[in-house]
């Protein structure tokens, strides 16, 4: 979070969360994906408010062309076996372990699972840290959608100083 980057070596998670602490809670949004946007003119609510509902993920824009949204995808939209083959590559230049974290779909096949703790051992990875998933549920959310929905999108508040002071726990924690 601290100048505007993830807190270790893994892809984000989404480009829009909100950030709880115990002083309250607050947007964050990716600023490379906001400059974008904004060069488009689409840098409004109700894009934010859309990508929000889609998890994070830009995949179901229509305005964005294929490239951007490639950019901009989040740590569940990437090809795992490109995380270890990174985490591969970095392993000479550290000393000890890597925690590197993988994010698998909620049903992800036994098989799939397999193959990619097989090929970190292979590639000589010394350890993965966490295995993130969504539950089953949450994975049909964060599905795609056909046409651009921005205009109808739900819109979220904030207060006037532009935090939350609800304590309740975000669509990321649960």
């Amino acid at each position: 979070i601290c100048g505007g980057t993830s807190a270790c070596i893994e892809p984000i998670p989404a480009n829009i969360y909100t950030h709880k602490t115990l002083s309250g809670s607050f947007v964050v949004k990716n600023p490379y994906l906001e400059k974008l946007l904004q060069a488009k003119s689409k840098d409004s609510t109700n894009v934010w408010n859309s990508i929000l509902e889609h998890g994070g993920s830009v995949q179901h824009l229509d305005f964005l062309s294929p490239e951007e949204k490639a950019v901009y995808k989040t740590s569940f939209e990437i090809d795992q076996r490109w995380l270890l083959e990174f985490a591969a590559d970095r392993a000479p230049f550290i000393d000890q372990a890597q925690s590197l974290n993988l994010f698998i779909p909620a049903d992800v096949e036994k098989w799939d699972l397999m193959q990619l703790h097989f090929q970190a051992w292979e590639k000589g990875i010394k350890s993965l840290y966490y295995l993130r998933s969504k539950s089953v549920q949450r994975a049909g959310f964060a599905g795609g959608v056909e046409a651009d929905n921005t205009k109808d999108a739900q819109k979220f508040e904030l207060s006037a100083g532009g935090e939350q002071t609800d304590y309740e726990e975000c669509l990321s924690c649960q």
